[in-house]
């Protein structure tokens, strides 16, 4: 994460936020020497089922260890909770 002056990065403050959106940077923004802000991306692109797959697949994990992985998302499932309408 970069660090950057609040009144440069008010007087850049386009082209800092075209480089937070495509080259996924972060600023943290300091105001005489005290953070007081961070720029970060708007989106923090996650993988796919497949792709997580695909790279545990490509880890070489043992039996025991795919066993507690597996073991851990059963139980990550279990404790998700139904999503509900606001609007109801």
């Amino acid at each position: 994460m970069k660090t950057l002056e609040a009144g440069k990065a008010a007087a850049n403050f386009t082209r800092v936020l075209d480089e937070v959106h495509s080259l996924r940077e972060s600023f943290e923004i300091i105001q005489k020497g005290v953070p007081c802000a961070y720029l970060v991306p708007a989106i923090q692109r996650g993988v796919s089922s497949h792709e997580l797959a695909d790279d545990l697949a490509d880890a070489g994990l043992t039996a025991r260890d795919r066993r507690s992985f597996a073991a851990a998302l059963r139980k990550g499932r279990e404790a998700l909770k139904p999503l509900t309408n606001p609007w109801d």
